[in-house]
């Protein structure tokens, strides 16, 4: 019958605190089929719980964790749609109760609103009112519940895809936390529970459950107690590699490798996930628990998570440490976190209330993680050393700012929230920052000496951590606590006033008036940094009391500017004004290569501004096409609805233009006509855009109007008015795996007095960015009316091409397109539909990943001309790094 009865509780103490034995854990008894195909879950639940309040409970609150997908997610966009849905398509997961009783006694589940706060959050459907009998003050209830699961395809702790099926948790009706006033706390995690469950598997599949392994056993029974939840994982087939550190012994699970090649001199992935995993538990911190005699490690198909508490096994993504040397520590810090979490689980469980473990957990876990890696791997670069040593990259800039990669955890120590996605058990229902965040704001307030000092007494007391922190600092702090164990305001700190290198003796005075905007009261210290030109620096603190300090010293040098914070260790909502004056940055902003048969095209952007000022800067870009080579250089403005915190919807740049032409391009229609010089102009262009990420935006809407002036005057050869507009937009059909895109441009052309347009300023019918698959060369005119149309297909299931772990194919995408218009010296022949030529092509982008951690794409494409049978034979290559429109 492969019955078994299992602790999962991993050398938990045998002696629980007292006033946690007067409160008696909730009882589960489970009896449910398990499968692949939907319902995935399909069983009974029994509930047995005891009234720990003291008011008479006349309802208990059921969690339906599954419904929490059974709409589109509204935090879903175009970069993590991919890491959410495996192929891009929402599919729902849900729970309904069939049945309910209350002891013997027919009841029913009636819908519970959601809290308001989390309305964003679709948590419709999540919370049911089960009607009891009046259970007073210390009684016990038991009720039974009749519910069927359907889990998502979807990746991440819930869901199924490529055959596995991972449900950390929720795939039963749960009890919510009962409060000390009686009320059920639809915020709160799930309180500690102990679980006994039988379960009817399919014989092909196997089955993990808290740590347990049954291999295609047909009746699985296993009790599991003091654990929040039950974490399951099941799959046809589970590979089980062993490594033994120190006397514990380590178990690898995961699936076969499916459509993967990897060409590297790096060991095999598996090498190194055991090679990194024995490390962790050999060389824990001093003062870390002993680790158990078996740990047990589930490879899933996480994508924005890199790792999951299974309560009794630690899950990790099937991408864990698949990325360059140079950032697998990043991916070490978070698996050390996680497994420290696990050794530590033991002792929390027995100590902590409820509402604090899962801060206190990944609080505790993550700072021995952040000592492992500072003594494993000394020399690491933190997230904030690689942006300052590669900020000069705009896109690495951004990062700190909006960190539009993969498994951000595990590179951003600091987050507002702890489960953005809302799509994990433990966290989908609250909006507490992580628990990293919370110790981070003890290290502030206590100083960093104080605080290593609370790690290492208060990681195994038999002390709560709130109760342990304050007896080894020697003071309160349940208002720090009480403070940051609540959602994270809207918060930025600003300088009112600064007044520097003010005389003052054989001294200067330097004063500043410091501002908090915060949505809510609080109290956090805050460090303001004066630097002199020689490079000294002096640090001010401010207590943090209050809305605003004046803050003054003196310094025998001239001081240049005042930082706010210049270690970063605040999160707030604009770093812009931290700096008087502004800390000045020259960042590359963007680089392109468009190449095809006819033509080619390489520009870069380089950016001046203000750090972390994106609303405004100076910008000059430099070309080198088929056409010349030139630069243009201005300003630009950035304003309206922000995009992200980096990019805003409307877009002016106002530049100086230069060219020099290259004499060679030429009109194949008069190849005798050659125009030499050069091209001077002052130029505006507006942009509207709503695109979030360029790689494969389904919803664009672009707007570009543009006008240039060409003047002898201003260092050209020609005098000439160039002016038009330009509008794009894509829309998903059917599904988001198909995006249709459209593009229609009109633009003219003007000489000015005796001048003319050179060839070089013509619009072309053909190239990259005009009619595919026609020369770019073919026909030149001064007017140009053009529709560009093309149908996009991404391709799956998924790929993982690794070569060098510097490019990792992940899918392809298919695309159709077609290019229709006319060029003309007459403006209004532009317009003549029975005049306009065609290009028909196909072609395929990569979608991959750079370094293994940054997604990016770059496309190939073949076209040819249709209207004309005498150049239908004529073929067009097209190469290039970004979506063409």
């Amino acid at each position: 019958m492969g019955v078994l009865w299992l602790s999962v509780a991993l050398g938990a103490p045998a002696a629980v605190a007292l006033d946690r034995e007067t409160a008696p854990r909730a009882a589960y008894r489970l009896n449910a089929a398990v499968s692949l195909a939907a319902p995935q879950i399909d069983g009974t639940v029994v509930v047995t719980f005891t009234n720990t309040s003291p008011r008479t409970l006349d309802d208990a609150v059921f969690v339906l964790f599954s419904n929490r997908f059974a709409t589109p997610d509204t935090g879903v966009n175009d970069f993590n749609r991919p890491f959410v849905y495996p192929e891009e398509d929402f599919d729902p997961g849900s729970m309904q109760i069939l049945e309910v009783r209350d002891g013997e006694t027919p009841s029913r589940a009636t819908p519970l609103a959601a809290p308001d706060l989390f309305a964003d959050a679709q948590l419709t459907g999540c919370f049911v009112r089960v009607a009891i009998a009046p259970l007073a003050p210390g009684g016990t209830r038991t009720l039974t519940l009749r519910f069927r699961t359907i889990v998502p395809h979807r990746f991440g702790t819930f869901g199924v895809f490529d055959q596995q099926l991972t449900a950390v948790g929720g795939w039963y009706p749960y009890l919510a936390a009962l409060g000390d006033d009686g009320r059920w706390q639809l915020d709160a995690p799930p309180p500690l529970a102990d679980f006994d469950a039988q379960l009817t598997v399919p014989v092909e599949l196997e089955l993990v459950v808290n740590g347990a392994r049954f291999a295609h056993q047909p009746l699985v029974h296993l009790a599991v107690p003091a654990v929040h939840y039950l974490s399951l994982v099941a799959a046809p087939q589970l590979l089980q590699d062993e490594v033994n550190s120190d006397d514990t012994h380590i178990v690898f699970l995961h699936r076969p490798a499916r459509r993967t090649s990897r060409i590297s001199p790096e060991p095999a992935p598996t090498e190194i996930m055991l090679d990194v995993l024995r490390d962790i538990v050999a060389r824990r911190p001093p003062g870390s628990p002993a680790p158990p005699e078996q740990l047990v490690v589930v490879e899933a198909p996480l994508r924005l998570n890199l790792t999951a508490a299974g309560e009794g096994m630690v899950l990790v993504s099937d991408r864990s440490l698949k990325l360059h040397w140079l950032l697998r520590p990043f991916h070490e810090l978070q698996l050390a976190q996680s497994l420290y979490a696990e050794l530590l689980r033991p002792s929390l469980t027995a100590r902590e209330p409820d509402a604090d473990y899962w801060w206190v957990s990944d609080g505790l876990s993550r700072t021995l993680a952040a000592r492992f890696v500072a003594q494993a791997r000394p020399g690491t670069r933190s997230v904030q050393d690689w942006i300052e040593l590669f900020n000069v990259f705009a896109i690495v800039d951004r990062f700190e700012s909006v960190p539009k990669i993969p498994f951000v955890d595990a590179f951003f120590e600091r987050a507002r929230v702890n489960d953005p996605q809302h799509d994990q058990v433990a966290t989908f229902n609250n909006a507490l920052p992580p628990g990293r965040v919370i110790l981070g704001k003890l290290r502030q307030a206590v100083g960093q000496d104080m605080f290593n000092l609370i790690i290492d007494r208060c990681v195994n007391a038999t002390l709560a951590f709130r109760r342990c922190s304050a007896t080894t600092a020697g003071r309160d702090l349940d208002w720090l606590f009480n403070e940051w164990t609540q959602a994270y305001p809207a918060l930025n700190y600003r300088f009112a006033a600064v007044h520097l290198n003010e005389p003052s003796r054989d001294s200067f005075r330097h004063t500043m008036t410091l501002r908090r905007d915060a949505s809510r009261p609080i109290a956090e210290p805050v460090t303001v940094r004066l630097r002199s030109i020689g490079g000294r620096t002096v640090d001010i603190r401010w207590n943090g009391r209050g809305d605003a300090a004046e803050l003054s010293t003196s310094t025998p040098e001239r001081m240049w500017q005042a930082v706010i914070d210049p270690e970063r260790q605040l999160i707030e909502d604009r770093r812009d004004d931290n700096a008087s004056p502004p800390t000045p940055q020259i960042v590359f902003d963007s680089a392109e290569v468009e190449i095809s048969s006819t033509e080619f095209g390489f520009d870069a952007l380089m950016v001046g501004r203000g750090r972390y000022d994106y609303r405004k800067d100076l910008a000059v870009a430099g070309y080198y096409t088929n056409r010349g080579i030139g630069f243009t250089a201005g300003a630009r403005a950035h304003w309206g609805e922000p995009i992200d915190a980096t990019t805003y919807r409307h877009n002016l740049y106002g530049f100086y233009g230069f060219e020099a032409l290259d004499g060679s391009f030429t009109d194949k229609r008069r190849p005798d006509i050659h125009t030499r010089g050069q091209l001077a102009s002052v130029g505006a262009r507006y942009d509207y855009t709503n695109v979030f990420s360029f790689d494969n935006p389904t919803g664009q809407r672009h707007v570009r109007l543009y006008a240039d002036w060409y003047d002898r005057a201003l260092g050209g050869s020609f005098d000439y008015a160039d002016w038009g507009a330009s509008v794009a937009a894509t829309h998903p059909l059917w599904s988001y795996r198909t995006v249709a895109a459209l593009e229609v441009l009109d633009g003219f052309s003007e000489p000015l007095g005796s001048s003319k347009v050179p060839n070089q300023g013509l619009y072309s019918l053909g190239g990259s960015l005009s009619i595919r698959g026609i020369g770019a060369e073919e026909e030149l005119g001064r007017n140009i009316f053009l529709v560009r149309s093309e149908l996009r297909h991404d391709v799956y299931p998924e790929l993982d091409l690794n070569f060098l772990d510097l490019l990792v194919l992940r899918r392809v995408q298919l695309r159709l397109f077609a290019d229709s218009g006319r060029v003309s010296n007459s403006a209004g022949r532009v317009y003549d539909v029975g005049g306009y030529a065609v290009g028909v092509g196909t072609g395929l982008a990569g979608v991959y990943d750079f370094l293994g951690f940054f997604p990016s794409v770059a496309y190939i494409e073949i076209a040819t001309r249709v209207d004309d049978a005498r150049k239908s034979g004529d073929v067009q290559f097209l190469f290039g790094t970004r979506q063409a429109f």
